[in-house]
């Protein structure tokens, strides 16, 4: 009985607790399965390329507001080190973007950065058609179950969230769950995006605020000008010409 009363009040204070968490740090590593973007006939690649790329980045919250960012790379994630042998291509791919999610407003600022121009994009935040699964799996240390959609560019997204943690947030473009999302798996790992550490404390005085710094733009105006000028780059080498995928 007694460890019963035990277990039952340590899931009431975490429960309390849970309730309370409203400002923080999570930090989140991005790891992309670059041979999965490679198409078939140029097999090649996959020997010049390594096969992951990993990045960080870092999701900061408050009550009714988040900020999703990079955070800085000390050295280059491609450094295969002594030994790797071989020629290989030295890349460096990271989410220079920042977004930012106003709740309360119900918008979302996005800083994006584009042929050296940053540019500010504001729009309403978009209502997530989320399918509730029933699978359930441990995410650093929390319980966590799944939830599916499909984008508007057809990538199947499957999120894992905690209803430990509510709150409705997450990395990149992906909120709007009974709970914090702690990892995203697009198109079935070809890209993973997961919580490495959750830091629940204060934040800093200015450490939560909305992009500035760039030209005010619209999201229609913003995909057909990096559009345009994608077209124009593979004209000018000789492919006539191609589509850039431009993901939110």
């Amino acid at each position: 009985m007694k460890k019963y009363l035990i277990a039952a009040f340590v899931c009431a204070s975490w429960a309390f607790i849970s309730n309370q968490i409203d400002q923080g740090v999570i930090t989140y590593t991005t790891k992309v399965n670059m041979h999965k973007r490679i198409p078939s006939e140029q097999e090649e690649m996959k020997k010049m390329i390594p096969e992951f790329n990993s990045s960080q980045q870092m999701l900061i919250f408050d009550e009714l507001t988040s900020l999703f960012k990079a955070l800085p790379v000390d050295e280059n994630p491609f450094d295969q080190g002594p030994g790797a042998g071989g020629q290989r291509m030295v890349m460096r791919v990271m989410m220079q973007d920042e977004i930012f999610l106003d709740r309360d407003a119900d918008m979302v600022t996005q800083l994006r950065e584009f042929m050296g121009k940053k540019y500010i994009i504001k729009k309403d935040a978009n209502r997530i058609p989320w399918k509730l699964g029933q699978e359930t799996k441990e995410v650093n240390g929390f319980l966590c179950r799944n939830a599916t959609y499909k984008d508007e560019n057809e990538r199947e997204i499957t999120a894992w969230y905690t209803e430990e943690i509510r709150l409705p947030i997450g990395p990149q473009n992906f909120y709007g769950l009974p709970g914090l999302i702690l990892e995203v798996a697009i198109n079935t790992d070809e890209v993973v995006i997961t919580a490495e550490k959750i830091d629940i404390r204060a934040l800093k005085k200015n450490e939560l605020r909305e992009p500035k710094g760039g030209q005010e733009i619209s999201d229609e105006d913003y995909r057909a000008m990096v559009e345009e000028q994608m077209e124009k780059m593979g004209a000018q080498r000789g492919q006539g010409g191609f589509r850039m995928m431009i993901r939110n």
